[in-house]
């Protein structure tokens, strides 16, 4: 399910760090641990899981929308200066759809603080609005991306992992992996491999490189790219991606996307 929520914001002029994805992801995991906190847990620590012990939370998150000239980043800074009375968020769960008046009263009338010991934003939930993934008969969609992706693999004697470029010759491979990987840790194994396909339509120049707990000692650095792209998958694995996010790191933030009709 996917739920879009516009946020009332106060005071006259708010500063929110650019880093804000972790702030937003702890946000949504207190939302669910304040109605059951053994979900919350489940979701946090153990995710999903496949047989070689590999874990998704099969959530993601858009970026923070602001309507036109309501923003502005702070020359040589890590902050953005904000007046705007509106703040607008999608989040997408791999959840089913009887869960979706549970999920809508979690949310509703919440309130956010949003941000580190520097500077946050307050916003409190307005409306909640639930978004219906209609997918074409036909098996290939455009997606458009409302959070960059990240995806990467482990190179021998790293410990850390080397995020690539849509145009590199593995991320294909990878990309498609990661969506089966996702479809399987949900229980179901009936997928036709020879049916899935990936093709990036538009790179875009920009990337996004957000610190995941930024100023902490457990701070760390992951970079995601924005590009459009074809998906031919059955409807059960575009469903994945556009519930649990494509790529990685989805419950920070990362591979949010929607259908383009």
């Amino acid at each position: 399910m996917r739920i879009k929520i516009t946020f009332q914001l106060s005071g006259k002029k708010q500063v929110l760090p650019l880093n804000y994805q972790y702030p937003i992801s702890a946000w949504i995991y207190k939302v669910f641990a304040q109605a059951d906190k053994e979900f919350a847990a489940k979701l946090h620590e153990a995710g999903y899981k496949l047989e070689n012990g590999k874990t998704f939370k099969l959530f993601t998150f858009s970026q923070i929308k602001f309507p036109k000239h309501t923003w502005k980043i702070i020359p040589k800074s890590d902050r953005m200066e904000i007046w705007s009375r509106k703040a607008f968020l999608t989040i997408a769960f791999q959840l089913p759809e009887q869960m979706e008046n549970f999920v809508m009263g979690l949310f509703k009338q919440q309130r956010a603080v949003i941000g580190d010991k520097i500077s946050q934003i307050y916003m409190k939930v307005e409306t909640i609005e639930v978004l219906k993934n209609e997918i074409p008969n036909t098996q290939t969609v455009k997606i458009k991306l409302l959070s960059p992706i990240t995806l990467g693999f482990l190179e021998d004697n790293k410990k850390q992992e080397t995020y690539i470029l849509p145009t590199h010759p593995k991320y294909k491979e990878l990309f498609l992996r990661n969506l089966i990987d996702k479809y399987k840790s949900t229980g179901k194994n009936k997928i036709l491999v020879d049916k899935l396909d990936f093709n990036v339509m538009k790179l875009y120049t920009k990337t996004s490189m957000q610190k995941i707990k930024a100023n902490t000692n457990a701070e760390t650095r992951v970079r995601g790219y924005w590009f459009d792209f074809e998906l031919t998958a059955p409807k059960e694995i575009i469903e994945i991606g556009l519930n649990a996010g494509f790529g990685s790191m989805n419950s920070v933030g990362f591979g949010c996307g929607e259908v383009v009709y």
